[in-house]
């Protein structure tokens, strides 16, 4: 009972953080969003900085690098490794997600790890491209101040095919 009460606690803080929140998504809709994301499995292409697109600091930001898969249907997702596409769904890797009705945010709720919601600002959805941007403390060290980092995501067309798996 606890824990729903902090998912829901959770869940209302970061609809009014995404409410105030201004957006450059180029997303039309939840729906169609939903769709776009579910289209492929998606890998980390690319993270830069804020204000320095042409920089790619994946390898200070290994925690957002790696595959993704979406179900829409079930509004599901799971990270896997890039490189041998493990799971990472017992390591915090997986769970349930939502876009706002406006199209703009991606909010990820995940089944392991501290009860949190993740807010992230969709920039770029299309079947060829998946960014999104999101505040973190800088290198993801806890205490370092916070940068706003841009993940970009192209489809796979790698050797793995994972499903998801079983909630």
């Amino acid at each position: 009972m606890r824990s729903t009460a902090k998912l829901v606690g959770g869940l209302c803080l970061a609809i009014g953080l995404l409410a105030a929140s201004p957006s450059r998504a180029q997303t039309p809709d939840s729906v169609s969003a939903a769709k776009a994301l579910s289209s492929t499995l998606w890998l980390t292409t690319k993270v830069y900085l804020e204000g320095a697109p042409e920089q790619d600091v994946q390898a200070d930001y290994m925690g957002v690098v790696g595959l993704s898969r979406w179900d829409s249907a079930r509004n599901r997702y799971e990270f896997f490794d890039p490189a041998t596409g493990a799971s990472r769904l017992k390591a915090g890797g997986g769970g349930y997600f939502f876009i706002t009705g406006d199209g703009k945010h991606h909010v990820l709720v995940p089944d392991a790890g501290a009860v949190r919601v993740l807010p992230r600002r969709l920039e770029k959805l299309t079947t060829a491209e998946f960014t999104y941007s999101r505040e973190v403390p800088r290198n993801m060290v806890q205490g370092n101040p916070p940068v706003r980092i841009y993940v970009v995501h192209t489809p796979y067309t790698g050797p793995f095919n994972p499903p998801l798996s079983q909630p």
